[in-house]
């Protein structure tokens, strides 16, 4: 399994002030906690005049707080399997035997002396016959493979203080009178607690690196995938039957008799069996016995992914963000 790293936001234990001087607030806020909110400010956030801005002050009455919103980055490691098909090539040989027909012409010569007169006979035959081969040919194949996968990754997000992300805090104020009341001078932020999200918000998609494959499974049956290629039969020797002769030819009042071992007026008696050459007949294929198979290269299919597995814990990633400082009197925004 390899693994991917998820980016969200962690806790942020502590705050960054940021200043806040804009024309639509008469507060200023510098980056230490320390600033001056005007008297005419709190007034109109309150609905106040002097008179009760004054007994407001001098109660004790006026409790100042500050909102800043916050984000953190996190991150997350993952897994994912996956399975990839595949189908494998192959060639596998094959052997087919079979059978061919011949005609063979045959001529039988027999010749004697009898009182000094030469007699020759002839007469022509033919035989039929077989003979077996084999031929050897190949064809291709292919089987079913499989290989589990697996691929690291990574997502990001977000734990954002626009929804619940924020920082509270009391402020430590000091009116300030000349003549009158004419603001309060912020001595410090104190008191800060922080809130996040429970939960962060991904980004999408998960971002994964290479596929890392292991070994390919072949475990199917070999399939044919083409039809047989053979070559030239390679032939034995044809196995003939018995001879069909014909008849004799001699001169009138001859036969072949005459020059039999039994006539003692025979002399030089010569007999002989010649052959011609073998008419080829038709080739009658019979079966092919496959051999083995020779495995070649696997082709790869797509990968179908398995779900993703999100591996804890969510990690910080970087320093928080932090937004502007909003200040409050008795809840009101100023």
């Amino acid at each position: 399994m390899h693994r991917i790293t998820k980016l969200a936001a962690g806790t942020v234990l502590a705050c960054a002030l940021v200043g806040t001087a804009a024309a639509a607030n008469a507060y200023t806020l510098a980056p230490n906690g320390t600033g001056f909110i005007g008297k005419g400010e709190v007034q109109t956030a309150l609905g106040m005049n002097n008179a009760a801005l004054q007994k407001a002050v001098d109660a004790g009455t006026l409790a100042f707080t500050s909102k800043q919103s916050v984000s953190q980055a996190v991150a997350q490691d993952a897994t994912q399997a996956g399975t990839q098909a595949g189908t494998q090539s192959g060639v596998q040989s094959g052997t087919q035997s079979a059978t061919q027909t011949g005609t063979q012409t045959v001529s039988w010569d027999l010749s004697c002396t009898i009182d000094n007169k030469n007699k020759q006979f002839h007469r022509e035959g033919t035989r039929d016959g077989v003979r077996a081969g084999t031929a050897v040919g190949s064809r291709t194949a292919e089987r079913d493979a499989t290989r589990t996968a697996s691929r690291d990754g990574v997502r990001t997000g977000v734990r954002s203080g626009v929804l619940s992300g924020v920082v509270d805090a009391s402020i430590d104020t000091q009116a300030r009178k000349t003549g009158q009341w004419t603001g309060f001078i912020i001595k410090s932020i104190k008191d800060q607690t922080t809130s996040m999200a429970a939960a962060p918000v991904w980004n999408e998609p998960t971002s994964f690196g290479d596929w890392a494959f292991g070994a390919w499974s072949e475990d199917g049956s070999w399939s044919p995938a083409g039809d047989w290629s053979f070559g030239e039969y390679t032939f034995g020797a044809y196995a003939f039957g018995d001879v069909t002769w014909g008849g004799w030819q001699n001169e009138p009042g001859e036969a072949p008799g005459d020059c039999g071992r039994g006539n003692a007026k025979a002399t030089d008696i010569v007999e002989s069996v010649s052959y011609g050459t073998v008419l080829e007949g038709a080739v009658t294929p019979g079966a092919t016995v496959a051999g083995d198979v020779v495995a070649g290269s696997v082709s790869e299919g797509d990968v179908a992914e398995g779900d993703v597995a999100y591996i804890d814990p969510v990690k910080n990633v970087g320093s928080p963000t932090y937004g502007a400082t909003a200040l409050f009197v008795n809840g009101k925004a100023l």
